[in-house]
């Protein structure tokens, strides 16, 4: 089940769901994704924070039994690196970021536990890897960016550069490890071989004596009751130094495949436990590394240990998320329960019933369903037939529940058993064409099957047995067809929106016609068709046609000014029809004509991709999101206000 969730926000150009203390919205899953970082606190171990990408930050107080999203400022290419909770300070966090671009990259804080964050003055725009404390003083800290080895004197608040500048092999550093007792001493990994200092970062000489010459050191750990003992993981391998660097050995009992390893770790109390998480695995040595022997098939980002029991072990990992050991790491489970950080690739509604596509996480990736109306989410279970490759698009039919059509960038697929079984459709003869939008249309109280594709528009009312090529226009043009949207009500009538036009058919997609626009289509976030109008959500707000398409005009009672992302109009409820607008939610009764917003409804902080109206009940609204799965907001009923 979904819990409720209070989140505050800050706007960007997507629209942001930012929440007051009275929301009621909540986060429904499906639970998992990829988690990139994780962290035990020292002093309240069942306290955890978890990093993820997309600049996704979680919290556990409960020793990861549940998750709570936590308000770190959204910059959609940060991956988090780093999470810490500060051992001096513990309402002080620390988050490492890293972006392609360095916008949001460097390492932020917040004073209040996660709810707000600053970035840290000096490595503004750096991409941040990784962050170590000293022993000694856990005010003085070390960060691992892109720019070399960065110190703070202040618990990571303002940082200074101690790697010289000009050396542009100790640039691109991607680990960092402090002598637990001569703080002089510092430990750097770079894309290109490991290097240090005694002399707190005035000079570094490179370590690689014994290592491969290609070696990207991902990794760096130093034993504490013998601190000339260093581990560090690297492309190559792993190795061990005995005598603080300067020599190194590669660990032979490695399973060959094991080629990357991000992260490798001693086992607090139990000197002859190693730990390696890699690509494909987690490994496990308990004899000093002579011998390695895979535990799980897990790719490791990122490991803890719980210090009151180092028994227990936690794990961030590509497309499983969060993992728990209780006994050594012999066996783990799943502790995904509210940690979302899942890539939606496509959706569907069947009555009450919604159908989420998981892309991009493997074996975790997939299908999912939710019976109660996008409270909670299980996956179906995958079967040969299921359509290989990157699933974009789903639909389903309104008559129809258990009918579900499927693409990628090949194929079409159908479904007649909700899901678990699927049927490769064949269209326009077995070209080869990209699939980009699906619909399913009720046309005289039939089913009309809709591929928009980049090659042109098909149709098929036999359930896709059968497809015929349809022209949009009168010219012999096939064109590509972006997005395809249906009125849910018997009727027939279907949008189709190309790169430069909009086109509307009023009985299933057999014919069409352009719509005379006010407004640029590529200005166009979203469409909705009720009863009496058609509705435009676009960058310069809201625009309504009660003429199906041949004359529009700018709505904007109700509405706050700018633009107007996403639409939902209520299956079977005349001209009920929701919009999202800067983190707002409004509510119209009559087609759109007029809008109220919803009182205690903003979003939380979160990227909306889309609106959904799981049934003509009126009970629920969906928040579909890119990268954080599904929230839910109970509507019974929300006070409305006028905006203006």
């Amino acid at each position: 089940m979904g819990r409720r969730i209070i989140f505050s926000g800050i706007v960007s150009s997507a629209l942001l769901l930012c929440a007051p203390a009275a929301a009621q919205w909540q986060a429904a899953g499906p639970w998992g994704g990829s988690a990139t970082s994780v962290w035990v606190d020292l002093h309240r171990p069942d306290t955890l924070l978890a990093g993820a990408r997309n600049s996704l930050v979680f919290r556990s107080v409960n020793g990861g039994a549940w998750w709570e999203r936590l308000n770190f400022p959204r910059y959609f290419s940060a991956t988090i690196s780093a999470v810490m909770i500060h051992p001096a300070e513990p309402r002080l966090y620390l988050a490492a970021a890293e972006t392609p671009q360095g916008i949001g990259a460097g390492v932020w804080y917040s004073e209040d536990e996660g709810a707000t964050w600053k970035a840290a003055e000096g490595v503004e725009g750096l991409s941040t890897h990784a962050l170590a404390w000293y022993e000694k003083d856990p005010r003085r800290m070390a960060a691992a960016t892109r720019d070399g080895v960065w110190k703070s004197g202040d618990s990571g608040r303002t940082w200074v550069r101690i790697s010289p500048p000009y050396n542009h092999e100790l640039r691109s550093v991607t680990a960092v490890a402090i002598d637990p007792r001569d703080d002089n001493i510092i430990y750097a990994g770079t894309t290109h071989l490991p290097w240090k200092t005694t002399d707190g970062g005035k000079t570094w000489q490179i370590i690689h004596d014994g290592m491969l010459d290609d070696s990207d050191v991902f990794s760096i750990f130093i034993d504490p009751a013998r601190p000339e003992r260093v581990l560090a993981s690297a492309c190559s391998g792993i190795y061990r130094s005995e005598d603080g660097g300067r020599n190194w050995s590669r660990f032979r009992g490695i399973p060959p495949e094991q080629r990357r390893t991000h992260v490798v770790r001693q086992m607090p109390g139990r000197n002859g436990t190693i730990f390696a998480g890699t690509t494909l695995g987690l490994l496990k040595s308990t004899d000093g590394g002579a011998t390695f022997r895979r535990v799980n098939r897990l790719h490791v980002y990122s490991m803890a240990f719980d210090p009151r029991d180092p028994r227990r072990i936690y794990l961030a990992t590509e497309g499983g998320g969060l993992w728990k050991s209780a006994d050594a790491g012999e066996s783990f489970v799943q502790i995904n329960e509210g940690f979302a950080s899942r890539r939606a690739a496509g959706f569907a509604v069947a009555g009450r019933t919604l159908y989420l596509n998981i892309a991009g996480d493997g074996q975790w990736g997939g299908l999912f369903a939710s019976p109660d109306g996008g409270a909670g989410w299980q996956p179906v279970p995958k079967t040969k037939t299921f359509p290989e490759g990157h699933v974009t698009r789903l639909a389903a039919c309104p008559s129809r529940e258990e009918l579900l059509l499927a693409g990628n960038d090949e194929r079409v697929y159908r479904s007649l058993d909700s899901g678990r079984n699927w049927t490769p459709l064949r269209i326009g003869g077995g070209a080869r064409m990209r699939i980009q939008a699906l619909a399913c249309v009720m046309a005289a109280g039939k089913e009309v099957l809709l591929a928009g594709t980049d090659i042109g528009l098909w149709r098929s009312t036999d359930l896709g047995a059968t497809w015929q090529s349809v022209r949009l226009t009168t010219a012999n043009i096939r064109h590509s067809v972006q997005e395809l949207i249906a009125a849910q009500a018997d009727g027939g009538r279907v949008l189709a929106r190309t790169a430069y036009t909009v086109y509307l058919s009023a009985d299933g997609g057999a014919n069409w016609r352009v719509l005379s626009m006010l407004f640029p289509v590529s200005s166009i976030y979203d469409m909705a068709i009720t009863e009496s109008t058609l509705l435009a959500a676009t960058a310069d707000g809201m625009y309504l046609s009660a003429d199906d398409g041949r004359h529009w005009e700018k709505v904007e009672q109700g509405l706050a000014p700018g633009t107007v992302s996403t639409l939902a109009a209520r299956p079977g409820r005349g001209g009920e029809v929701f919009a999202g607008q800067f983190g707002r939610i409004y509510r119209s009764t009559d087609g759109g004509r007029k809008w109220q917003a919803l009182e205690g409804a903003d979003l939380p902080a979160v990227s909306l991709r889309r609106l959904l109206l799981p049934d003509d009940k009126g009970k629920r609204l969906l928040g579909l999101t890119p990268d954080a799965g599904v929230f839910f907001l109970d509507l019974d009923i929300p006070k409305v206000h006028n905006e203006r």
